[in-house]
């Protein structure tokens, strides 16, 4: 009997710390402080709508040099070590970039967009990068990881500048091909780095970030630049002269 009666105690000691822990970890799961170690999705290998905007790549996943827009051979070579300032012409170049994950919302890389006219002329382009958006490819040793077009711009300022102006893209975790992780995507995105943050070669990933604009064109011409079309692409490889400033113009 009096088994029973220390069981029974116990138990009313017990239950209400328990409802309170289960209160507790609800609201902890509501607000997205919890995972459960779940790994982050990627979207099929095919093509499909993207949330926010934009198609995937997924038909193209492991084709090896794709690209939405007809880039130049060398678009994903390091760039040459060249001035900003000393090139002509149009140029993009790619600001910060990495992926993120807030609360429980989807994850997503992001990329900053910076565009600028060169040395001279100006630079003016459509809030909709010519109604075609951005394209985005990430490709490893083995082919294309991860890929979208038509993705739409937030533009940093609400007016349009003729210097160009800076913008980022997001590219949602349903444009990664099928088995690819968000977190290891990230890092091969990285170059290495010695113990000292020194960069010691090339990042295993090459990311590929490519627009077409009418304005592009317009101004190359006003300058009297040979034809090269309205596109312009940058990477995030390191350049020749091992800077960080990654940009390639077309």
């Amino acid at each position: 009997m009096r088994k029973r009666t220390l069981i029974h105690a116990a138990l009313q000691t017990v239950v209400p710390w328990l409802a309170v822990a289960a209160v507790v970890i609800a609201m902890a799961w509501q607000q997205g402080l919890f995972d459960w170690g779940a790994s982050a999705a990627s979207g099929p290998a095919r093509t499909i709508a993207l949330p926010g905007g934009g198609f995937s790549d997924g038909g193209r996943c492991g084709a090896k040099g794709y690209h939405y827009f007809p880039l130049p051979a060398d678009a994903s070579a390091p760039p040459a070590a060249q001035s900003a300032d000393s090139r002509p012409g149009p140029q993009l170049v790619l600001g910060s970039y990495g992926y993120e994950k807030l609360s429980r919302a989807p994850g997503r890389f992001t990329v900053g967009l910076l565009f600028a006219p060169g040395p001279e002329g100006s630079l003016k382009l459509s809030r909709t990068l010519g109604g075609e958006g951005v394209a985005v490819e990430i490709e490893g040793p083995d082919g294309l990881v991860g890929g979208a077009h038509g993705l739409p711009v937030t533009w940093h300022s609400a007016t349009q500048s003729d210097t160009g102006g800076s913008a980022e893209v997001s590219l949602p975790l349903e444009a990664l091909c099928p088995g690819q992780d968000a977190e290891t995507v990230r890092k091969r995105l990285e170059p290495p780095i010695d113990s000292s943050n020194t960069i010691t070669g090339q990042p295993a990933y090459t990311l590929t970030v490519s627009v077409r604009d009418p304005g592009i064109g317009t101004q190359r011409r006003a300058i009297g630049l040979p034809p090269g079309g309205n596109l312009l692409s940058a990477n995030n490889l390191v350049p020749e002269d091992g800077s960080m400033l990654a940009s390639t113009a077309y």
